[in-house]
């Protein structure tokens, strides 16, 4: 019995799927090359000019990704079998390439993803603020009659805990 879903592989199968996927990254390479070579001659208003450090950092992916794949395939035996696992697979790139209209979906569900987190921080951190300035400004007599509790000193911090009476303690830090 197989846990799992594993692929088997010949080795010789193997090292020719990645030779395949290494020459698509060299590919790559030599197209993220022309695009940092174009100059303002070149540009279209359906082919712009990308930022010379964005075509060096796709080339630089695609050199690097070749590289690791051609590592694999140099220690891949002809002669044995492989079980390959879908990360296996997937980490290889082995597996069929998805259609543009997946790609953009999946892309866009990740940086929704990120985009809702980025606004719950930010959510948060104005409660946070709110809270802290009703706290400090909530009665001003009361505050006044209020005695600073345990006082600690670091070199770079002092904290000073107060205990309201009617609320919660309070803790502030400083910055010396």
């Amino acid at each position: 019995m197989t846990d799992g879903l594993t692929l088997t592989f010949s080795g010789g199968e193997l090292r020719q799927l990645l030779d395949e996927r290494i020459d698509y990254h060299h590919r790559r390479v030599d197209r993220w090359a022309h695009e940092k070579s174009r100059t303002s001659e070149d540009e279209t208003e359906d082919a712009p000019l990308l930022p010379e450090h964005i075509c060096t950092n796709e080339a630089e992916r695609h050199a690097w990704r070749a590289q690791v794949l051609q590592f694999i395939r140099d220690h891949v035996e002809p002669a044995e079998t492989y079980r390959l696992s879908a990360a296996d697979l997937e980490f290889g790139e082995l597996l069929p390439s998805k259609p543009g209209w997946l790609e953009q979906a999946d892309y866009e569900e990740r940086t929704r993803v990120a985009f809702t987190l980025e606004r719950a921080t930010k959510a948060a951190d104005r409660l946070a603020t709110a809270a802290q300035h009703v706290l400090w400004n909530r009665d001003a007599e009361e505050a006044a009659t209020v005695t600073p509790g345990i006082v600690e000193e670091t070199g770079e911090f002092r904290t000073t805990r107060v205990d309201t009476g009617s609320g919660p303690e309070v803790i502030m830090i400083e910055r010396k």
